[in-house]
């Protein structure tokens, strides 16, 4: 394992954010995600409160490599997945595979240097909001189990328009789990494959996530780049229902009723340190 980093003394951190980085062998774009993880990063280290490490595992650093004190490179020696191209969901599941050794391997290089109390992944594509290390850290004397991103938005790159989730957010998004390090494992499952559970809510013991308040990350779709939503996994959500029926006229409803539009200006940007990325 390479690692890519300044030199620290052990000291207390209250949250470090996880950012697993697929292979470039796995990118259709390289430079393209490279802006995109670079964004990401940018994006979480615009915490309003600055008692937070980032821990990037990846296979090749980007291109754009985002240097700062708080930002850790971890380089996997594993090796890359290797895709048969002919059958989506065994990928998936080998990508999936790739995503949590990744998420192991910088929990493991972020509790060997830090004192860490809760830890968030972050899908190296995603924004997250800049209140989160300050909620967190303001919380942690009630040694709560964690939360889950229950709302959240939704942004097709190039757009002026994010999306809000009202609901189940975290079923949708990676960017979603805030866990104490004690109960980490429990959102990395083996069976039926190795697979990051971010739709993990109720742990051990009769433990369970609580939905965090606010919307709290921003889910980047259809960016070339997504293993999961795809432009045409998109559209195949949007048309599933026929025209005109009454199946329809109930999905539509439905939708209406748990997204709001918002307009990404100024102050958007701000809590989410976002920017567009040139097409």
């Amino acid at each position: 394992m390479k690692v890519a980093h300044y030199f620290y003394l052990k000291k207390l951190y209250m949250i470090c954010f996880l950012v697993p980085v697929k292979s470039k062998k796995l990118s259709s774009d390289w430079d393209k995600f490279s802006e995109l993880v670079e964004r990401s990063l940018k994006s979480i280290n615009g915490q309003k409160d600055k008692d937070f490490q980032i821990v990037v595992a990846c296979h090749e650093l980007p291109t754009t490599k985002f240097e700062h004190p708080k930002v850790h490179y971890v380089q996997v020696e594993f090796d890359v997945p290797t895709l048969t191209n002919e059958d989506w969901e065994k990928d998936r599941q080998l990508k999936e595979g790739d995503k949590a050794r990744k998420i192991q391997v910088a929990h493991k290089y972020a509790t060997d240097n830090f004192n860490v109390d809760y830890f968030m992944v972050v899908d190296s594509d995603d924004c997250i909001h800049n209140g989160i290390s300050k909620y967190v850290n303001s919380m942690i004397k009630n040694n709560e189990p964690g939360w889950y991103v229950n709302k959240g938005y939704f942004y097709t790159e190039g757009s002026k328009l994010a999306w809000m989730i009202r609901s189940n957010f975290n079923v949708r998004c990676g960017t979603c789990i805030i866990i104490r390090n004690d109960l980490f494992e429990q959102i990395i499952v083996k069976d039926p494959y190795l697979y990051y559970f971010h739709e993990k809510i109720e742990l051990e013991n009769n433990l369970k996530l609580k939905p965090y308040p606010k919307a709290a990350a921003l889910y980047s779709m259809a960016n070339g780049e997504n293993h999961y939503m795809s432009q045409s996994k998109m559209m195949n959500l949007v048309n599933q229902t026929k025209f005109f029926t009454m199946d329809h006229i109930k999905s539509v409803y439905s939708k209406l009723s748990r997204y709001r539009p918002r307009r990404i200006g100024s102050s958007f940007k701000k809590s989410f340190n976002f920017y567009h990325i040139n097409q």
